[in-house]
C-alpha cells in the first residue's frame, strides 16, 4: 500500500490544498451518499459436498429442491446384515434464514443368521417426516464462521435394526456449523444431532422402548477440478437407554472418504463410505467395536435436483 506523506510537512500551500480538497469533498452531496465498496465474502458452497454432515447454507429465496437420500448399514458380528432407509425429501428456500422440507421413507431389510435377530427380508414404507432450518448467524467480513439450527420431527412403522414392524415417534435437533479454510478450494463444516425418541418394541410385543441418541461429526472437503469435491469425515455416536444421556448403552466412530460431483448447477451426487474403526458397547465391553447397537460400516449415495 502507498504511504501517504504528512500533510503538514508539504508547507503551507499544500497544507491549504489539502484542507480545501476535504471541504470540497464534505460539501459534495454526491460525495456524502456514493455507496460504500461492497467486500465479497468467500462462502462453503451449498451443495452436500461433506458427506453425511451437512453445510449451513439454505439456497436462495424461492428455491425448491428434490432430494433422494439412501443411507445403507452393512455387517453385524455374525451373520449376513443390510439396512437400507431411502429418503424423499421435497424442501422450499422461504427465504435467506428459513428453509422447510417434507420427506416421506422406505425401508429396506435384510437380515439372516444375526445373533439375536430375526431373520427379516422386507421392502416398506416407513413413515414421514417435517424439517424446519433456520439461519441463526451469518458469514462476514469479521466472522468466518455461518451457524444453522434445524428440527425434524418424524412418525416411522419399521424398527432401523430389526426391520419389523414398530411404531415410533421422535425428532432430531440439530446444530451445523461450517467455514471456508480456503476460498474455493478447502471448506469444514461440523454437526451435532440429538435424537430422542419412543417406540413399540418390535420383538415384545406391549413393551415400550424410550431412547436417545448424541451424534457429533466433523468433515473437509477440497474442491480439486470445478464441480468436484473430495473429503474426509468423522462420524462420533452414542446411543443412551433414556432420554436424558446418562444411562450409555454404546458408542462408535465412523471415518470414511466423501465425494461430491456437480453434474451442472441444479443436479449434484454425494457418496461416502465409513467404517466403524471403533467402538463400545455397555453389554460387551471388552470387544474392540460395537457391534451391538451399530454396524461395521455405514454410507450414504445421495442426489439433488433443484427446479
Amino acid at each position: 500500500m502507498a504511504r501517504i506523506a504528512n500533510p503538514f510537512r508539504l508547507g503551507p500551500l499544500a497544507l491549504a490544498l489539502v484542507l480545501a480538497g476535504g471541504a470540497a469533498r464534505a460539501a459534495d452531496p454526491a460525495a456524502k451518499n456514493a455507496p460504500s465498496r461492497e467486500v465479497s465474502v468467500p462462502d462453503v458452497p451449498g451443495d452436500d459436498i461433506f458427506g453425511f454432515t451437512s453445510p449451513t447454507d439454505l439456497g436462495k429465496p424461492g428455491d425448491r429442491m428434490f432430494v433422494n437420500e439412501n443411507d445403507f448399514r452393512l455387517g453385524k458380528r455374525v451373520g449376513a446384515y443390510g439396512a437400507l432407509n431411502s429418503k424423499y425429501e421435497f424442501s422450499y428456500t422461504i427465504n435467506e434464514d428459513w428453509w422447510i422440507a417434507a420427506s416421506p421413507f422406505l425401508a429396506v431389510n435384510r437380515i439372516r443368521d444375526v445373533a439375536i435377530l430375526p431373520n427379516r427380508n422386507a421392502f416398506e414404507f416407513d413413515g414421514f417426516s417435517t424439517e424446519i432450518a433456520h439461519k441463526l448467524l451469518t458469514r462476514s467480513e469479521t466472522n468466518p464462521f455461518a451457524v444453522t439450527a434445524t428440527i425434524e420431527p418424524r412418525w416411522g412403522r419399521i424398527d432401523p435394526e430389526s426391520g419389523f414392524r414398530s411404531q415410533n415417534f421422535g425428532f432430531a435437533a440439530k446444530l451445523f456449523v461450517d467455514r471456508v479454510v480456503v476460498p474455493e478450494q478447502l471448506f469444514w463444516a461440523a454437526n451435532l444431532i440429538w435424537s430422542p425418541q419412543w417406540a413399540d418394541d418390535p420383538l415384545t410385543p406391549g413393551n415400550r422402548l424410550i431412547n436417545s441418541s448424541i451424534l457429533a461429526s466433523t468433515a473437509l472437503s477440497w474442491q480439486f477440478s470445478p464441480g468436484w469435491f473430495l473429503g474426509a469425515e468423522a462420524r462420533y455416536f452414542a446411543q443412551y437407554a433414556r432420554i436424558a444421556p446418562d444411562k450409555l448403552m454404546g458408542q462408535s466412530l465412523f471415518v470414511g472418504p466423501t465425494l461430491l460431483w456437480k453434474i451442472n448447477d441444479r443436479v449434484a451426487v454425494n457418496v461416502t463410505w465409513q467404517p466403524q474403526l471403533w467402538g463400545r458397547a455397555s453389554a460387551t465391553p471388552g470387544l474392540g467395536l460395537d457391534l451391538d447397537n451399530f454396524e461395521r460400516s455405514v454410507g450414504r449415495l445421495k442426489l439433488a435436483v433443484q427446479f
